[in-house]
């Protein structure tokens, strides 16, 4: 499941790729970081999802590893 959301969070990135038209390939590279940056976004959001899933099945540990990923994540997002 987690895979198919990573393909299926993917999809604008490929779109935005799609298109745009090569005679602008600033353009392009913007569109393109940018969905990218949602592509990690969404990542960070189900990586936050399943720690919470984590600390409810009394995970708390691995729970708080996932969350600090997810962080780490959503900062990188953010710096695109």
């Amino acid at each position: 499941m987690k895979n198919f959301a990573i393909i299926a969070a993917a999809a604008p990135f490929a779109l935005a790729l799609a298109a745009c038209s090569a005679d602008e390939p600033e353009d392009v590279r913007e569109e393109a970081i940018e969905a990218q940056g949602e592509v990690i976004d969404e990542q960070s959001e189900l990586m936050e999802e399943q720690a919470e899933g984590l600390e409810d099945a009394g995970m708390e540990g691995q729970a708080a590893t996932m969350e600090a990923d997810a962080e780490t994540l959503e900062n990188a997002a953010d710096k695109m």
